[in-house]
Formats: C-alpha cells, structure tokens, sequence
C-alpha cells in the first residue's frame, strides 16, 4: 500500500498521542476499504481482490487522508462551499460533521442534500468505480 507523506509532523500544536492515534485511525481506515473494495467484487461477481489489483499502480494501492474542519457560519447565507465536484478517486470514507451539513450527490442531474447521521460513514463511489 502506497500511503502519500504525511504533513502531520509539521503542525506543531499536535501531542504524540494525537499522531499516533491518527496513525491508528489512517491503519484502520485502510483496512475497511480494502473490505469494502472485496465486498463490492462480491456484489458485482467479480473475483475477489480484483478491484484492489485494478487500483494497483507500480507502488500499490494509494491511500490518503484528509481531516478538514468547516466550522458553522454565522453569516451561512454569504457562504459558497466547495464548487460543484464529483470525487475522482475509488472510495472515499466521508465522516461528517452531524452540525454542519453541506454534502450533495447529483442524482438525475439534481443536487441533492445527504443530511448528516451521527456516528456515521458517508462511502461514496468516485468516478474511478463509475468507469
């Protein structure tokens, strides 16, 4: 598994308990997609370990995180958000914020809200899977 470098080490306001259960938590977050990418070979009747060799590039799978914070507006009407965007790579694992909702999925050429659900994992297909 290819896991791009980190940048964790340069924010300097971070414990060493912080980094390490990060570490722990990117370990696990790996661990579930490579289920998930097994369970969607199942479904879709193909061998199993097919999606992860197809994601394969010369380095292995790719696997990268992101933690962003979009904290509530006081002004929310003057906000834009992200443009319009879909994800261009094979699963995304979205934890949301149950405060601050913003997520779409364009269904029938319609935007439409996906509420936030406490202690819940958003998994969005990108556009690789949709090839």
């Amino acid at each position: 598994r290819h896991l791009p470098t980190s940048n964790m080490e340069e924010v300097p306001d971070l414990t060493d308990k912080y980094r390490e259960t990060m570490r722990e938590f990117v370990k696990r977050l790996g661990e579930l997609a490579d289920q998930l990418l097994d369970l969607l070979c199942e479904n879709l009747g193909l061998e199993k370990g097919y999606l992860k060799k197809a994601f394969s590039g010369t380095k292995g799978l790719t696997f990268g995180t992101k933690v962003s914070n979009y904290p509530p507006s006081p002004k929310p009407d003057l906000i834009k958000g992200l443009r319009a965007h879909t994800d261009a790579g094979g699963i995304i694992l979205l934890f949301q914020d149950d405060k601050v909702s913003g997520l779409q999925l364009l269904k029938d050429g319609e935007w439409v809200d996906v509420p936030p659900m406490h202690h819940s994992i958003v998994i969005n297909l990108g556009d690789q899977l949709e090839v």
